[in-house]
């Protein structure tokens, strides 16, 4: 295995600059996930890598060895594509020792090694049928077998999980994860699915129109997000972003928003004393209070208030309630007993801790 470098990656067609100035160190044996909405340029950044897209302007390494103008075959990545891309004619067996038979690998050292890589994906008692007598996620196992067999320097994932349906993206994923953990490989992985992300990722980089948002582990990337929209892109239900303004109280600083409670609005102080940042400045100035739906729930830390329970949504493991917080919805997460309230008045507790504060100009964090 190696480490990928990327240095000031560019990627122009023609006047359109699909990629601006990229930059990403993965150490060996790193797992990187490359999170983003459609049309970000995560997937024409993975197909740099691989060889089958040009680099307009930088540099991308393997080891000590620049790739730019490497051919795609002597690169020693193997990819994973969301298609599969296997031979339907082919054995199972046939499909995984393809790219070693196209290389000379002699018979006896090709079965040895698609044996070994079958018994790892759990998937020998499959050798002998066909991609059309296959499941889905049985096909992306020997996709992904196909890819092991060859021991390359880098691994590079294009949404392979897309096409499966929730159950098999979650055994598929931690077969990922176990696949990892076992051979230490140099991975990249391009998704636009945030628990993939978040569960598979040593570090993710979100990327927005080109640029890097935000390169850090998935802890970092959920609790301390740069910018509202890596607070927003993450997090399921994504962060809410409530509207206040600094002021100066007895306790210390404080933001002030209003709550919908018993059908009148009531005002709220949030304890602004365990911010990082020096908001002295922000004081009388609008911020961006940003808390998860987990920050506020019916038993946690923190000052005790009653709300309007607008709507409830049941999701099994706990219990989603819509508040009204200066005539925006906010959403609170409590547990499972309080599934069926319908309406009503509820008390609730905020952990400030937990907060992230958001410049509504530039929409950077505040630290």
């Amino acid at each position: 295995m190696a480490s990928l470098t990327i240095k000031n990656a560019v990627k122009r067609y023609g006047n359109v600059e699909v990629l601006k100035g990229v930059d990403i160190d993965l150490q060996d044996g790193e797992f990187l996930v490359l999170l983003g909405a459609s049309g970000c340029g995560k997937s024409t950044l993975l197909n740099m890598i691989a060889g089958l897209e040009s680099v307009t302007e930088g540099e991308i390494s393997i080891g000590d060895r620049v790739i730019n103008d490497v051919h795609p075959k002597d690169r020693d990545i193997a990819m994973v594509f969301q298609s599969y891309a296997l031979y339907p004619n082919m054995t199972v067996a046939k499909n995984i020792a393809f790219g070693l038979e196209m290389r000379g690998v002699p018979k006896a050292e090709r079965e040895t090694a698609v044996l070994e890589v079958a018994k790892m994906l759990q998937m020998d008692h499959l050798l002998d049928r066909k991609p059309g007598q296959l499941s889905g996620g049985q096909r992306q196992r020997v996709a992904m077998g196909r890819a092991l067999v060859r021991r390359p320097e880098v691994f590079l994932f294009d949404e392979p999980l897309s096409n499966l349906d929730a159950k098999l993206r979650l055994e598929m994923r931690t077969e990922i994860k176990r696949l990892h953990k076992r051979l230490n490989a140099t991975m990249v992985y391009v998704t636009h699915d945030q628990i993939e992300a978040l569960t598979l990722a040593d570090r993710i980089a979100i990327l927005k129109d080109g640029e890097v948002q935000q390169l850090a582990s998935p802890a970092e990337i959920y609790d301390q997000p740069v910018n509202m929209f890596v607070a927003g892109l993450v997090g399921s239900p994504p962060m809410n972003f409530i509207k206040s303004k600094v002021t100066q109280a007895d306790t210390g600083l404080v933001a002030e928003v209003s709550v919908l409670a018993n059908g009148v609005e009531q005002p709220m102080l949030l304890d602004l004393s365990q911010q990082p940042a020096d908001l002295t400045d922000w004081i009388g100035r609008e911020v961006i209070v940003g808390l998860r739906p987990e920050a506020i729930t019916q038993d946690g830390q923190g000052a005790s208030f009653d709300s309007d329970i607008d709507v409830t949504e049941a999701t099994g493991a706990d219990t989603l309630c819509v508040l009204t917080w200066n005539g925006q919805e906010v959403m609170a997460r409590v547990s499972s007993g309080y599934a069926q309230i319908i309406e009503g008045t509820m008390a609730f507790s905020i952990d400030m801790s937990r907060a992230s504060l958001f410049d509504p100009k530039t929409e950077m964090r505040l630290s």
